[in-house]
């Protein structure tokens, strides 16, 4: 008992050793709460609850492995099952698969999937696609799912909105797709199993024995459908512990709602509250700033994060030119640490939306400065990964027709887009899976030659199918030899030797599946690969410098830490009115701002806030604002530095402003001596150039318009804008009107007016 409470606090002791009835731990970014609930498994195991009782659910697979290797650390026998939602709903939805009305072999559809059959919906119902973007339709319609609403229920809640009740149809379009093809998106996990749980008595008194203590990590991130389940396992014996911090609430876009972690203490009134406020990551500063910033928001329980550590360094603030210099600074400063003994994986430089990264991968390739972009999925959505793992997905699920479109022609063996088509009109017509159309193509007017191939297919599929008994590895590699894929990537080319590697590493990742998991099966394996999110596989940079976004930086932690893009209408992320107010919704605002408190938090030792008086916005340079968090933080243990550029001899010299005085830096020799000690390089220097000149704004009227949307011009009438060219007052706008044809419209001599959603239906 010693050594499991050993080198606790005071109320991370209290929160381990809490036993029975209801418990909310509200864990401060750095607080050790990962430590609280692995200790806390171990310690009910100690007091005799059977491992096999325990629940701990996190949000990702990363986080997951982590308790697991914690408690494993901590000598707990095996049995407590530690899990992400959206893994354990996959988990108990192929137990209860018969009262899901479900096939136990579903297939579970990754963000790629759902946007080409969101698509392929838009299509279908002949829906304008610049209007009915697939990204914003399968947002709405996710949105729906997290809230429970089935597509008669939202089409329903749309009412008179005409855009709405469009998305309603593809709704319920979307979903009838996945039906046919026994699959399920992210969404439907969650919700089938809350409904389940919610509509079954029995299964959730079946859950509720067998889940007699849960812990759930992050719980201010949770939507209604995964309220739903927590609360449904939990009601009859109320021993449930949620962790989080209402403050590092960030997912609103994705349904997090924040009010299930600040209403807690409603649904439980018996409920046990304690406060971990000892940060055990950052410095004193950078602990400041951030407390004074998130103390604007109402949404929030108080608590007061501290640290033990003396000193660090204070934030800083640079004001840069623009994007350019902003760039430029972030590789100087970045340079001159690694200089000074610093690592460079040790440096992480997030923003607000992914675009930003484009002008810090430019200035870091020719300074030869080593980064790395933080996107956990891509290698799940590599074109030969993704073909294998298509096969496999229709092996183990014969009804997925998207995965059978995928296969059916990959390695080429001549079944045409005409054969294709026939196909599939005819597995409408028959109500038939595509390939069950493959096995008997008599009735769907195939010449015998591409009869013959598809019968082929079919028959390389069912020989594949029939020895799903064997390990996840074998099946692998059974495809790669009998499919051809193997044949088909055998030439010497960079692109052949990548995609070879890459096959290599997914043949490995089946492997190590059979070895940790000896009973499972391939349907484990597919819906484990499935739910990879995107910090799954970050496990630091290798020697190079991590870019990413704010989002995706939750849950890790880095000694040097540079946000950009500090200004109004990206951090906030907002539109400002012409006088430059924000006009975003307050709790929209709330949750921007605890945005950037994460991304504070995430730094140890140093942290630069960076903000650039101009920016190109759609290929004109714009004046931006500093943002008003930039103000929030305060000024104690912060410092601001005005940095204004000019070139001489290909080299930036900088004025720095700090506390109210200009002191002249030449800063040639240490560029030089920081880019060489960067390795390979374009001559040495940072790149730089002279300012741009300064040019008046657009007018407020055009902040909307982009490629794409609709506008009405006073003589011509409608149209599309396809174009937009040169800087204000140049920009040249090109339109196809209406009846009319194509014509460039001078903007500045001109006034368009650029139309609302529901005037281009």
């Amino acid at each position: 008992m010693h050594d499991l409470l050993a080198e606790l606090n005071e109320p991370q002791r209290q929160a381990v050793t809490h036993v029975d009835g209801p418990l909310l731990v509200l864990a401060g970014a750095g607080s050790g709460k990962t430590r609280v609930i692995t200790r806390r498994v171990a310690y009910l195991v100690q007091q005799g609850v059977a491992p096999w009782n325990i629940l701990a659910i996190t949000f990702t697979n990363k986080a997951a492995g982590e308790m697991q290797q914690r408690v494993d650390a901590l000598n707990v026998p095996r049995g407590a099952l530690l899990s992400t939602f959206h893994a354990l709903c996959a988990r108990l939805l192929r137990e209860f698969a018969a009262e899901a009305n479900l096939a136990q072999n579903y297939s579970i559809y990754d963000r790629d999937d759902q946007l080409r059959v969101t698509k392929d919906v838009v299509k279908r119902l002949d829906l304008p696609a610049d209007i009915f973007r697939a990204a914003r339709v399968h947002a709405m319609i996710s949105n729906a799912k997290n809230e429970m609403k089935i597509p008669e229920q939202y089409a329903v809640d749309m009412g008179d909105d005409r855009f709405g009740r469009r998305v309603a149809e593809a709704y319920h379009l979307y979903q009838k797709t996945l039906d046919d093809n026994h699959a399920l998106d992210f969404d439907d996990l969650l919700m089938r199993m809350a409904f389940l749980l919610r509509d079954r008595p029995d299964i959730r008194e079946m859950l509720g024995r067998r889940y007699k203590y849960i812990l759930i990590d992050e719980y201010q991130d949770t939507n209604h459908a995964q309220y739903i389940l927590a609360h449904g396992i939990a009601v009859e014996h109320e021993n449930i512990c949620v962790t989080g911090d209402p403050d590092q609430s960030i997912y609103a876009w994705r349904g997090a709602n924040i009010r299930n972690i600040l209403e807690f203490e409603a649904d439980y009134p018996n409920a046990t509250v304690i406060r971990l406020e000892e940060n055990y990551r950052s410095s004193r500063p950078i602990l400041e700033a951030a407390s004074k910033l998130i103390a604007h928001n109402s949404q929030r329980k108080d608590k007061k994060l501290w640290t033990r550590r003396e000193g660090g360094e204070d934030v800083r603030v640079v004001y840069c030119d623009d994007e350019h210099a902003e760039a430029r600074e972030v590789a100087l400063r970045i340079a001159r640490r690694a200089e000074s003994g610093g690592r460079y994986d040790e440096m992480a430089i997030f923003y607000r939306v992914n675009s930003l990264s484009r002008v810090l991968e430019d200035v870091f390739r020719k300074s030869g400065l080593p980064y790395r972009i933080a996107r956990g999925v891509e290698f799940y959505n590599r074109k030969e990964v993704k073909d294998v793992l298509a096969y496999l997905r229709l092996l183990a699920n014969p009804a997925d027709d998207l995965s059978c479109l995928r296969v059916i022609n990959t390695p080429a063996r001549g079944i045409g887009a005409t054969t294709v088509g026939r196909l599939v009109d005819a597995a409408e017509r028959r109500a038939q899976s595509l390939l069950e159309v493959c096995r008997a193509p008599e009735d769907t007017g195939l010449k015998a030659a591409a009869a013959g191939k598809v019968r082929a297919f079919a028959a390389l599929i069912d020989k594949l199918a029939s020895h799903l008994d064997r390990p996840v590895g074998k099946v692998v590699e059974s495809v790669l030899a009998d499919s051809g894929l193997d044949a088909s990537l055998a030439g010497e080319g960079e692109e052949d030797k990548q995609a070879k590697a890459n096959i290599a590493e997914l043949v490995s990742t089946a492997a190590e599946f059979d070895q940790e998991n000896p009973d499972a099966r391939l349907p484990d394996f597919l819906h484990q690969v499935a739910l990879v999110s995107d910090t799954d596989h970050f496990e630091g940079s290798g020697g190079a410098v991590t870019f990413m976004t704010l989002h995706a930086a939750k849950g890790l932690e880095f000694p040097a830490v540079f946000v950009v893009g500090c200004e109004t209408g990206l951090l906030p992320m907002i539109r400002t009115d012409p006088d430059g107010r924000s006009n975003l919704a307050a709790d929209a605002m709330e949750e921007e701002r605890r945005l950037a408190f994460v991304g504070m938090t995430r730094a140890m030792n140093e942290l630069t806030l960076l903000c650039a008086r101009h920016r190109r916005v759609r290929g004109v340079r714009m004046p931006q604002i500093a943002s008003e968090f930039l103000q929030e933080i305060g000024s104690e243990s912060v410092s601001f530095e005005d940095t204004t550029t000019a070139v001489t001899d290909g080299y930036v010299a900088r004025r720095h402003h700090r506390g109210g005085f200009y002191d002249d830096v030449d800063e040639r020799a240490a560029i030089e001596r920081a880019m060489n000690s960067a390795g390979p390089s374009t001559g040495g220097a940072l790149p730089g150039g002279p300012d741009m000149p300064e040019v008046p704004p657009p007018p407020a009227e055009y902040e909307h318009l982009v490629v794409n949307c609709r506008v009405r011009h006073p003589k011509f009438g409608a149209g599309k804008v396809i174009g937009l060219r040169n800087h204000w007052p140049q920009t040249r706008a090109e339109i196809i009107f209406d009846g009319l044809g194509h014509k460039t419209i001078v903007l500045a001599h001109t006034r368009l007016e650029v139309l609302d959603h529901d005037e281009w239906m």
